[in-house]
């Protein structure tokens, strides 16, 4: 999996996962989360437009992040889910737990 960021904002990060999150891309995402938390993002965007594959593990990690960012007083969303992925949410509740929306409508309402 690739990852690549944007800072529109100066409290906002976009994080795009581009191809396969499975356990071996665990700790480099886990990773960059926590060093954007620490440098005071107060939004981490995670646009999942490009995201072909996510495993137990790749879910196991994005509830954990999410966990931390509401610690942190910060927000997780996620942007563009494609829809075999979003399938995989909704079979597991999850799209009740993260917030999920477009890139647009979450640009529209800061």
């Amino acid at each position: 999996m690739q990852i690549t960021t944007k800072h529109p904002s100066e409290d906002t990060v976009i994080i795009t996962l581009d191809g396969r999150f499975d356990i071996e891309e665990v700790i480099s995402f886990e990773s960059s989360c926590s060093e954007f938390l620490k440098s005071g993002f107060r939004n981490i965007c995670l646009d999942l437009s490009e995201l072909k594959y996510i495993d137990s593990s790749g879910i196991g990690s994005l509830i954990k992040t999410m966990n931390i960012t509401k610690n942190e007083n910060a927000n997780l969303v996620l942007l563009d889910v494609q829809p075999d992925i979003m399938k995989i949410f909704k079979l597991a509740y999850l799209d009740k737990f993260f917030t999920i929306t477009t890139r647009n409508d979450f640009f529209k309402k800061k």
